[in-house]
């Protein structure tokens, strides 16, 4: 049966790099039969407005829906054996309840990392611009910023100022003592 790993944190927080070196790894463990699934499907919460041609809003309301629909695409994928990597914001309790509820429903292995980043260290990244734009009141809807951010009670929590290798290092040798 295939697993789903879902990296949240903050816009900037590292999630897809992480993600990215993290699913090498996991391909490196899959071709020396080491990891036991049909293959590594990596996910990124942004694609999904583009795959739906940017039809959800950023309401409470509207995010939540978003979420729901990456999670059952995440545990299609998983059903059918592979292990799914996600990243996304995720934002609300409701969304973290709901995914392992899902998984939990499908008897599928699900491991919600969080990475935590500090805000100050957000808003010196701020690849996309968010915080900046944000600040100087030209973008509303920064989460983080006007939008509250429930932080996950996650399986693992890696630092958002952590090397992307120390991170991967670490998630992976999570991966080897989690048990659903």
């Amino acid at each position: 049966m295939g697993q789903i790993i879902w990296i949240n944190g903050l816009a900037g927080a590292g999630k897809t790099t992480t993600a990215k070196a993290l699913c090498a790894k996991l391909e490196e463990l899959h071709a020396k039969g080491e990891l036991k699934s049909k293959g590594v499907i990596y996910t990124d919460g942004d694609d999904f407005r583009e795959v739906f041609e940017h039809s959800f809003g950023y309401s409470k309301e509207a995010r939540i829906n978003l979420t729901r629909k990456k999670i059952a695409l995440c545990v299609a994928l998983a059903k059918q054996g592979f292990c799914v990597v996600h990243t996304a914001i995720s934002l609300f309790n409701e969304c973290y309840q709901h995914n392992r509820e899902l998984c939990q429903k499908n008897h599928l292995k699900y491991i919600e990392i969080y990475i935590k980043c500090p805000i100050e260290v957000l808003e010196k990244r701020d690849q996309k611009g968010l915080y900046s734009k944000a600040k100087a009141g030209l973008q509303k809807d920064v989460v983080g910023v006007d939008i509250a951010y429930d932080e996950p009670k996650a399986h693992l929590v890696l630092g958002g100022t952590n090397s992307t290798e120390t991170n991967v290092a670490n998630i992976l040798e999570f991966l080897t003592t989690f048990k659903k």
